[in-house]
């Protein structure tokens, strides 16, 4: 698979840090060696000599050895630690880029849910062990060099038993990879189960659906862990396997070392630094076996992420374009959601003149609030264009475009913190500019007798708001900064009286003010203040006419409608 540009560019940016733990990795193992010389020069001289000075010098300089070994390391790991915060910062940046630009003929994958215990995944791995283990890997056959250096005997032996702990890691490798892929299908699936779970408690709670729920959420639950537990279970046994194998050839070495020294074929020096340096040569081979779960894990997320990020090049930095007016041409625009047999909107054109008040009205999946979050840049066409002032959406930058346009759409969605954050979209507007906006959504007044107030915590403990309030509140973020075109998906579904005689207040001004309003509505109040109807049915607009004319010939509407 061809690395997307964004995995480039992270792999270039973590190669400096990577390198520079590589030399790290290259002087401690060089240092690692002072062990076994210290353990030669101990029983080939020292012991023969009888020499004490030469035995405090021998430790003095092997002790300042391990001194630089453990500084080292140190230095390792917190250069490695900088690299796991370079992958949190360029594949989190990327993903909610992903996430937050549409783009044309697809929305956010099913994955995209979990993307953040995905990308943790990923940066715990890159701070890990097991990437230590294979940075020190290739020193594995420099000590099995050496050890071949004290007696050929000795490095045949090493290498056989550096032989066997690779196939060990191989079979660790081929006997967790099924199960912990499974694993992973089935986490995704279960951990979305709960998060409807947790979103719907009140609609589980009412239709008594709580012991349905509970049990299908346990059995996917229990699916995950019994491959994950199987994976685990493997990958245990075969590290079990794998770290007896090393002790085992780390003894099996010294016997070996002993004949030899029978033999008068090698020093008693010798057959201790054998060991030592056996022990070290195997050690990223054992290190890689223990870590194979955390590997396939991160290299799952990691797949996963690959399908979330971008597959080109980014584009070029748009032209910040003059602010705009607020006409709206929409020509002959098709889009189907993702997986879906049909189109939701098929062949849309109209146009909307800056300052006209626009009312979309059709029944249930006629595509109304498809065309609304088109309007609004929040998807992109298949076929046709969307434009905005003359310029297609998609070529606006986007910073630029969520300024000129606001967007309420038909599932309010408040994100946690104060209300002031979020009608300050958790940008730098003033606080002028907060309560300006709230004002032109005729909110000022209840959200400042809230207990709090502006400052009021948005979130399921702090605050109890009301969907009426919410919906209030995200019209007032739509408003922040006096935008030009204001998208309004079914701004009145949970107002009561007053809150829509404010909301039909909100557009009046607006209105007198030369903005574009479009409105997706079944309240026959939003109507009447409109100057333009637009009847949908099955993905098209089959007619548009004057507000008035629409009302000499319709029977009042019935507030049926949820999502279309």
């Amino acid at each position: 698979m061809r690395d997307a540009p964004v995995m480039r560019r992270l792999f270039g940016a973590v190669a400096g840090p990577l390198g520079w733990v590589t030399l790290f990795s290259c002087f401690l193992n060089l240092t690692y060696l002072a062990a076994p010389l210290y353990m030669m020069q101990v029983y080939d001289r020292v012991l023969h000599s009888r020499s004490v000075p030469t035995l405090l010098f021998l430790t003095l300089a092997v002790t300042l050895c391990f001194a630089v070994y453990a500084a080292l390391d140190a230095v390792r790991g917190r250069v490695l630690a900088g690299v796991s915060d370079i992958v949190e910062e360029r594949l989190g940046r990327a993903l909610l880029t992903r996430l937050t630009t549409p783009e044309r003929g697809s929305g956010p994958p099913p994955q995209a849910v979990h993307m953040a215990r995905d990308l943790d995944t990923v940066r715990q791995f890159a701070a890990g062990a097991g990437t230590l283990a294979f940075i020190d890997l290739p020193w594995a056959p420099i000590y099995l060099a050496v050890i071949a250096m004290l007696h050929p005997v000795l490095g045949l032996f090493a290498v056989f038993a550096g032989v066997v702990l690779v196939a060990l890691s191989l079979l660790s490798e081929r006997a967790a990879r099924q199960p912990m892929a499974r694993a992973g299908t089935v986490a995704a699936r279960a951990y979305q189960f709960g998060d409807a779970i947790t979103r719907q408690a009140d609609c589980a709670r009412t239709m008594g659906l709580g012991a349905n729920l509970g049990d299908r959420w346990r059995a996917l639950r229990g699916e995950m862990l019994a491959a994950q537990n199987q994976a685990s279970h493997r990958a245990v046994l075969l590290g079990a396997v794998g770290k007896c194998a090393r002790l085992f050839f780390q003894s099996a070495i010294l016997g070996l070392g002993a004949w030899l020294a029978i033999e008068d074929r090698l020093s008693s020096g010798a057959i201790f630094a054998g060991s030592l340096l056996l022990g070290r040569a195997l050690a990223p081979v054992e290190g890689i076996i223990a870590a194979w779960r955390p590997i396939l894990a991160a290299k799952e997320a990691l797949g996963r992420i690959r399908a979330l990020v971008p597959d080109r090049d980014a584009p070029a930095e748009p032209v910040r374009l003059p602010d705009p007016r607020g006409d709206i041409e929409i020509d002959a625009v098709t889009w189907t959601p993702p997986g879906a047999l049909r189109p939701a909107v098929r062949g849309v054109s109209a146009r909307i003149q800056a300052g006209a008040v626009l009312t979309i009205v059709g029944p249930s999946a006629a595509g109304k609030s498809t065309v609304a979050r088109l309007l609004a840049g929040a998807l992109v066409p298949d076929a046709g264009v969307v434009r905005l002032d003359g310029a297609d959406m998609a070529t606006w930058d986007i910073a630029q475009l969520g300024g000129a346009v606001g967007y309420l759409p038909q599932e309010v969605a408040l994100f946690p913190g104060t209300i002031r954050d979020n009608i300050a979209r958790f940008g730098a507007a003033t606080d002028t500019q907060v309560v300006a906006a709230a004002k032109a959504a005729h909110a000022h007044e209840m959200i400042v007798r809230l207990p709090m107030g502006y400052s009021t915590v948005l979130d399921p403990v702090a605050a109890s708001l009301s969907g009426g309030q919410k919906q209030r509140i995200a019209l007032a973020r739509a408003l922040l900064g006096d935008p030009a075109v204001v998208i309004l998906d079914e701004p009145n579904a949970n107002l009561d009286s007053d809150g829509e005689a404010a909301l039909a207040a909100c557009v009046r001004d607006l209105k007198q003010r030369d903005r574009t309003v479009v409105m997706i509505t079944h309240r026959i109040g939003l109507v009447r203040i409109s100057d333009h109807v637009a009847t949908m049915s099955d993905g098209q607009m089959t007619g548009v006419q004057t507000g008035a004319e629409f009302l000499a010939r319709q029977t009042p509407m019935i507030v049926t409608e949820k999502r279309a």
